[in-house]
């Protein structure tokens, strides 16, 4: 499951995050990952959620499970995406073409009665 990008902002890993939510960075690092949570309110919702889960040992096949899940519901949005296409850009083409001749007709036809 290591085709997710990390999105957390900082220098700060999901590895990083784990460990600090099993107390097990050196203290450096700890300083690190508090910083972070002081100045980003997305770090700090995400090192909560890690220490209110009480099985530390499975939060990899959660994280995995996690996954999995918002795979499946981007592959559906994006399915329901391509049933439901804008306009082809031809159809416009030939829109504004037919727009065009009808307008241009109108004043070629306005023009010469005006003259007559």
């Amino acid at each position: 499951m290591n085709e997710h990008k990390n999105i957390l902002p900082n220098d700060i890993s999901d590895e990083m995050l784990l460990l600090y939510s099993q107390g097990k960075l050196s203290a450096e690092d700890t300083r690190k990952v508090e910083e972070a949570m002081a100045s980003s309110a997305f770090i700090g919702d995400a090192a909560e959620g890690l220490l209110e889960i009480d099985n530390k040992d499975g939060i990899n096949d959660i994280v995995g499970d996690l996954n999995k899940q918002l795979k499946n519901i981007t592959q559906q949005q994006k399915k329901r995406l391509k049933k439901h296409n804008p306009l082809d850009i031809n159809w416009v083409i030939i829109a504004i073409l037919v727009l065009t001749i009808v307008a241009v007709g109108g004043y070629l036809a306005v023009h010469m009665l005006s003259n007559k």
